[in-house]
């Protein structure tokens, strides 16, 4: 049975990762606690982020051959019920063995969702926990309109700590060395900065916080 919501829809009865795969080869979806969302289209304003951050991550950790970047159509299966789709996922050099055919079998190092209307119930409840419970160490949920509704975790003794940017605007990675953003990259009141020079800023202030 499927159910429909605001800009999405949520295929009822409940199936496994097997059955997820099988079913929906080929559509944006997720699974979540064994219920399979598809998800709409979205809008142009979380693209723009998604591509300033896809370029400046993957630019970064390809430049220091730190691991691997992928993007919104790479499936992550976390328990035989979870298997999403981030916006955004970085597996470190020494675990890039559970990046495989299928897509991330295992907990991505980090991971960033930007959040739309019909995706930020899901993002900021099941799956936050599922993140957690499956041990990722760092997961950014970003709101593309602003800083209010965005939140920064690591992990501390297996559970998310919220982290707050420092004074000058800045969230340091944990799993990334020397990796950092200026949050005010990320809501440009025109254009969002040169990703080269974002990077060029980064290299030059990584040990100057």
């Amino acid at each position: 049975m499927a159910v429909e919501t605001p800009n999405r829809v949520e295929i009822a009865e409940r199936m496994s990762a097997a059955d997820f795969y099988e079913f929906a080869p080929d559509t944006k979806a997720e699974l979540i606690d064994g219920v399979m969302v598809v998800l709409m289209p979205p809008l142009d304003i979380h693209e723009s982020l998604f591509n300033f951050l896809y370029r400046l991550l993957g630019d970064y950790v390809d430049d220091h051959n730190l691991g691997i970047v992928r993007g919104s159509r790479t499936s992550v299966e976390l328990d035989e019920d979870q298997v999403y789709e981030p916006d955004i996922l970085f597996v470190a050099q020494a675990r890039r063995e559970i990046v495989q055919r299928k897509g991330v079998v295992g907990a991505p190092d980090l991971v960033i969702e930007i959040l739309s209307a019909s995706t930020a119930a899901h993002d900021r409840g099941a799956k936050l926990r599922g993140y957690e419970r499956a041990g990722v160490s760092e997961l950014w949920l970003i709101d593309p309109y602003g800083a209010v509704g965005t939140t920064f975790y690591q992990r501390e003794a297996g559970r998310y700590t919220l982290i707050q940017p420092n004074e000058r605007g800045k969230i340091f990675s944990r799993t990334i060395p020397g990796f950092w953003i200026n949050t005010a990259w990320l809501w440009p009141k025109d254009r969002f900065i040169a990703v080269r020079q974002a990077l060029a800023e980064i290299e030059q202030n990584t040990q100057n916080p």
